[in-house]
């Protein structure tokens, strides 16, 4: 399910990025899809250098093979069950990782 796509075009986390880790709460929780959990796996993996991830909904479309719709789709769900929450700083998106996680 998840790829990351081979090529000059990778950047240096695509590159080095092996595996994604997905909170086991989040793997249980039965009300979210398995493509949100898949990218709470990639978000949590992505906030792991900085403590938040900043990555676009086209980015993350664009590994987890799926429209910026369904990414934002996922992420309303996954803030919703309170495993991230979001911040705008400077007119940047900053995605987090919930503490209780």
């Amino acid at each position: 399910m998840f790829n990351v796509k081979g090529g000059k075009n990778m950047n240096n986390e695509e590159k080095y990025m092996k595996h994604i880790e997905i909170p086991v709460e989040v793997v249980r929780d039965n009300s979210i899809s398995s493509t949100s959990k898949v990218l709470m796996g990639l978000i949590t993996t992505l906030s792991m250098k900085d403590g938040y991830c900043y990555a676009s909904n086209k980015y993350l479309g664009n590994i987890l093979n799926v429209s910026i719709r369904t990414i934002t789709c996922c992420l309303s769900s996954l803030k919703k069950r309170g495993f991230i929450y979001i911040r705008d700083i400077y007119n940047k998106r900053r995605i987090y990782v919930a503490n209780n996680i």
